[in-house]
């Protein structure tokens, strides 16, 4: 899928730009944020550093929009879906899905790095406790958010996640 994000324009066809888009075959995704974005009107008395920052918040509020993916809240160890809906998470279940944001969609994580990462050794931690934790964490999301987490058991492996994991402060 093409994505295009337009960053300046002539205000003179911002009233014809959805009409050009959509007749050249493409669908429009939130266009009035983008129009709003570009709209703010010059301010001499904000700095460079302002304007700078109030195009990133722009940008990622977009982006997110476009491809939400999940989000874990570091604030208040929570859980967003794509679609908005969210859930309060264990420190445990916290940290074991943190350790996903940190890789590549789809990468398997082993069993020993998850471990590790949980500041227990390997050797004389009891696997099973990571196979329920799993199973009551696909159970509660599936129950609270009513969506289907994309947490993959992979065989001889560990486990992988299988869409964007974002880490919000």
């Amino acid at each position: 899928m093409l994505e295009l994000l337009v960053l300046r324009h002539d205000d003179a066809y911002t009233h014809k730009l959805p009409e050009i888009i959509h007749d050249a075959g493409y669908q429009i995704i939130n266009l009035k944020d983008l129009v709003a974005c570009g709209r703010r009107a010059p301010d001499s008395a904000i700095n460079l550093e302002e304007q700078r920052s109030e195009i990133l918040a722009c940008i990622l509020t977009l982006a997110r929009q476009l491809n939400p993916g999940w989000r874990l809240h570091m604030r208040d160890r929570r859980l967003e879906a794509p679609a908005g809906e969210s859930i309060n998470l264990t420190s445990l279940e916290f940290n074991f899905l943190k350790i996903f944001s940190m890789v590549e969609v789809n990468e398997a994580v082993s069993r020993k790095k998850i471990v590790k990462e949980f500041g227990e050794d390997y050797l004389s931690y009891d696997q099973n406790r990571i196979d329920t934790m799993v199973k009551r964490l696909r159970k509660k999301i599936e129950t609270h958010i009513h969506v289907k987490l994309p947490l993959k058991t992979e065989r001889v492996r560990g486990f992988s996640f299988g869409d964007v994991l974002i880490i919000d402060p």
